[in-house]
């Protein structure tokens, strides 16, 4: 007999602040995502896009923005996803944008996103 050992991948996770290590893999992520995830963005030639969003792309991740990441808790360097999100004011009130989220396939559906996007979003850009 054999004993299957079964554990919950909700263990394996933390989530925290991103680090200057994980840029690339942001920028490369949102951007394939973007292009290959929206017919608007595909009918754009890809050098074109890929060029020009990434600048776009770049301000937008070192502006004023918070994003999460989780990854998992024995090696920081191993993400499984994170998110982008910004507080914009609107007529004096704080609202809570979430510009992008993400998590890799094998990782979905237990969870991840819902930790990673901020209570009470009122927004959403992408």
């Amino acid at each position: 007999m054999t004993s299957q050992t079964t554990f919950d991948k909700k263990t394996l996770i933390r989530v925290r602040d991103v680090l200057p290590g994980d840029y690339n893999f942001i920028m490369a992520t949102f951007l394939r995502g973007l292009y290959y995830g929206n017919e608007f963005f595909n009918s754009i030639p890809k050098e074109v896009f890929m060029s020009e969003y990434h600048a776009i792309l770049e301000r937008r991740i070192k502006g004023p923005v918070t994003i999460k990441v989780a990854c998992l808790k024995d090696d920081d360097d191993v993400i499984l996803g994170y998110s982008i999100y910004r507080d914009v004011s609107v007529l004096g009130d704080s609202v809570k944008v979430l510009d992008w989220i993400f998590v890799k396939s094998a990782w979905r559906n237990i969870g991840i996103g819902k930790n990673l996007v901020p209570f009470r979003v009122q927004a959403v850009t992408h």
